[in-house]
């Protein structure tokens, strides 16, 4: 079946382990995880950034807040050490993409890294995972040389909208924790007209991947006015199981599953099922038809959808000279 290989993926590297052979040289000496935050990793001797001598890349780029003209170039990080963990260099990653200041392709070739690198960098999960990637050394130095500058990660920009804008002016007056509440009202999603068959018992069928989920927490986070701290509380809401956990999910469950990769990837997660619930309501309420990946899953999976008792960190028990694999639709075929 080695005609088909390129379109499955290999179950043995679902889980995300380490890559040391992606891109240039990976980080030096990395320590065993020790728990701290901020142990101290050496940088390779060669800068994992080198950019042809003839660019010169200035503060005053697109992607970055204007701030006192510096060259970046200048600045030798040679012999440094890497402190900040793998956990605290991807958020800042994802910070900057969030904003939509830079795309991951743009980001992946600013750095100098391959776009495999980076998408491998961001997948993994946990202070120490990741660290053999090229993009953990070239991202921590991007950061550090801008921080160095006195150039700020960018923030998502906020548009207002007329009613936001009327809303404004008219609280003028309001106490600050009355404005923090009529901001947290707006950007909130009602979907409370919206009932899904199982959703009293968290029993919705799942008909999309949890790549596909990823896809939509992304492009749902771009839009204006929206907030991931209000998404939590938005997908909290779509749980009402005696499951559903007592306080909103904080951004790191949320990140950690936007930082995972496959298409079974966190399907134990809480997070996916009720983004799949609420995406799912909010397609209903705007009347939107079924899209063809929906329709595919529905296909393959049948009425009672995805069997999310599987994730990416599945064993599976094969006869010797088999492997079991998965395909884009997390259905499992062993060769």
């Amino acid at each position: 079946m080695a005609s088909n290989a390129d379109s499955r993926t290999a179950l043995g590297a679902i889980p995300g382990a380490v890559n040391t052979h992606v891109g240039h040289n990976p980080v030096a000496a990395f320590p065993a995880a020790t728990g701290q935050e901020n142990a101290p990793i050496a940088l390779p001797s060669a800068k994992p950034t080198a950019k042809p001598a003839s660019r010169k890349r200035k503060s005053t780029e697109d992607h970055a807040p204007v701030a006192p003209a510096v060259d970046l170039d200048e600045i030798d990080l040679e012999g440094a050490y890497i402190d900040e963990n793998c956990d605290q260099v991807r958020r800042k990653i994802n910070r900057l993409l969030d904003s939509g200041a830079m795309t991951k392709t743009a980001f992946a070739k600013e750095i100098g890294v391959s776009a495999k690198s980076l998408s491998g960098f961001l997948g993994a999960h946990g202070q120490v995972n990741g660290s053999g990637f090229a993009a953990y050394g070239a991202a921590w130095e991007f950061f550090k040389k801008r921080e160095m500058a006195g150039i700020k990660l960018p923030v998502k920009k906020q548009k207002t909208s007329p009613d936001t804008a009327v809303s404004a002016a008219a609280g003028a007056g309001t106490t600050a924790s009355a404005t923090s509440a009529k901001a947290k009202a707006a950007t909130a999603v009602d979907l409370s007209d919206i009932h899904l068959d199982g959703e009293d018992d968290d029993a919705v069928p799942v008909f999309d991947t949890c790549d596909e989920v990823r896809r939509k927490i992304n492009a749902h986070l771009k839009k204006p006015g929206v907030t991931q701290a209000q998404f939590c509380r938005d997908l909290h809401a779509q749980l009402k199981g005696p499951s559903r956990p007592e306080k909103p999910f904080q951004g790191t469950q949320l990140t950690r599953f936007r930082n995972s990769k496959g298409p079974l990837s966190g399907a134990k997660s809480s997070i996916f099922y009720a983004a799949y619930v609420f995406f799912e309501k909010m397609r209903i309420k705007e009347g939107k038809p079924k899209s063809k990946h929906r329709l595919e899953m529905e296909k393959q999976w049948g009425r009672y959808g995805i069997d999310r008792s599987i994730d990416g960190n599945t064993s599976f028990i094969c006869r010797v000279g088999t492997q079991p694999y998965m395909d884009k639709y997390g259905k499992i075929t062993v060769y």
